[in-house]
């Protein structure tokens, strides 16, 4: 399981529920050999916290535009310049607006404006949000600027509702990594 040994992923958290399968992602991407740098967005700290993923990564993890360079953490455009994969996972309806329209309000925002190489998103959410015709233009949007899309899976979502919106499983996210970078 070394096919990602010197390949540096940049994993993006957003504030979803499914963000406690971030920590399976991390474990799966290192095992193959990857290292991985986690960027958190204020609200995935409030459903999985910085530490698990630090340990689980063996490396720093940001969250916060405002502390760039503190505690050897590097700046948003360092992280985009040493990433060969953008992986988002999970990616809300609230993020991807702001990918799609160009908004910077925080680091992981700022990492994707800075992002010049492959960009791979996993979007969960709500089905009614996923279905949305804003969600819908955003995601032609992101796809037109030749990004990776893992479309969500059917299933009970965490909101009670049955359908489709569940992150993809982590299995065949890792896959999408690998044919990207393998």
């Amino acid at each position: 399981m070394s096919q990602l040994v010197g390949k540096r992923i940049t994993l993006g958290i957003t504030g979803s529920i499914a963000a406690y399968k971030a920590a399976d992602l991390v474990s799966q991407l290192v095992k193959y050999g990857a290292e991985v740098q986690v960027v958190m967005t204020k609200g995935a700290t409030q459903f999985i916290t910085p530490m698990t993923l630090q340990v689980l990564s063996r490396r720093p993890v940001a969250f916060d535009l405002w502390a760039e360079g503190a505690n050897s953490i590097p700046g948003h455009i360092e992280i985009a310049d040493s990433s060969d994969l953008l992986l988002v996972a999970p990616l809300t309806a609230h993020v991807m607006a702001e990918f799609a329209h160009g908004l910077a309000p925080d680091l992981l925002t700022s990492v994707y404006l800075a992002t010049r190489g492959p960009v791979l998103l996993c979007p969960a959410m709500n089905g009614k949000m996923y279905e949305h015709a804003a969600t819908q233009a955003n995601l032609k949007t992101l796809r037109s600027r030749g990004h990776a899309i893992v479309e969500p899976a059917e299933g009970m979502l965490a909101c009670g509702y049955e359908g489709i919106g569940k992150l993809a499983p982590v299995d065949e996210i890792v896959s999408r990594v690998l044919s990207i970078l393998g």
